[in-house]
């Protein structure tokens, strides 16, 4: 199914700059309407707030309240102008949604409505202590999330893919949510990491990607001393690939997120783009 609806974490920092114009690039080629969410807060549900207003008359709470929206709303502004220019540049459909971001759930509802969540490792409400991780939207919306790393990237993002493959029900999730970007692709390279051979025997995944239309090396390495995350880093590195494609391990609890071994070491130090099913 193609993506026709992308939607965008946006704030105010210069990742946030390159998040954008990796999302209206790929909104662009995929034909895709973008929505740019912003993540607001509310003053009185910060940590210590009520407390700290306890003491005060009723007019300056309303002040403090007020001042609070404000900053808000001049921040979200800033935001948006950065990310309509993203939009102007590459000629995209959007429009901007601000939803609370003091707890997980009303990001969460625009995901699940969406084809593609693309979002940051973490992701602070605007003038909150509050966060929200990538790996929780995605253990959470039901769909795909690409997760952008802090810097050093850039669009276009999906023209050279290593899919990390091993079998498993996420890594297929995974594989058939990026087929739009696959299709796409000007290379594909599958990875395994196995001692014991490839995942594909009988040549079922092979002629999936042809059936497809897809041109993809299917490779196993089968490193024993390295660890998997290691080796998968070194092949990105080694094929210049600008995204990986893989399965996102854990449990779908927002207040508790587990995350298998490799989904957290990927997520955490990637330096390219990750797009990641559950």
């Amino acid at each position: 199914m193609p993506f026709r609806q992308i939607i965008v974490q946006i704030d105010e920092s210069p990742a946030s700059g390159l998040r954008a114009r990796a999302a209206a690039d790929l909104a662009q080629r995929h034909g895709a309407h973008l929505t740019g969410v912003f993540l607001t807060s509310v003053y009185i549900r910060q940590y210590m707030a009520a407390e700290s207003l306890s003491a005060l008359p009723a007019d300056v709470v309303q002040q403090v309240l007020t001042g609070h929206d404000a900053a808000v709303a001049k921040v979200a502004e800033e935001a948006r102008a950065q990310f309509e220019a993203a939009c102007a540049q590459n000629g995209v459909a959007h429009d901007w949604q601000m939803v609370g971001g003091d707890s997980p759930q009303p990001f969460v509802a625009v995901a699940r409505r969406s084809d593609l969540t693309i979002f940051p490792r973490q992701a602070k409400a605007c003038l909150s202590e509050h966060s929200l991780s990538a790996a929780q939207v995605a253990l959470a919306s039901g769909g795909p999330v690409l997760i952008t790393p802090d810097d050093d990237y850039a669009p276009p993002v999906g023209r050279r893919v290593l899919v990390a493959w091993n079998g498993g029900r996420e890594a297929a999730r995974a594989l058939h949510d990026a087929w739009p970007i696959l299709e796409q692709a000007e290379a594909v390279h599958v990875l395994t990491v196995s001692p014991d051979g490839g995942s594909d025997a009988d040549g079922l995944l092979s002629a999936l990607f042809a059936k497809r239309g897809v041109k993809a090396e299917l490779f196993t390495d089968p490193s024993q001393d390295e660890a998997a995350v290691d080796v998968i880093a070194r092949h990105v590195a080694e094929r210049g690939a600008d995204l990986l494609v893989m399965g996102l391990y854990g449990r779908p609890r927002l207040q508790e997120l587990l995350l298998g071994g490799v989904s957290r070491a990927m997520v955490s130090v990637s330096p390219i783009p990750i797009f990641a099913s559950h």
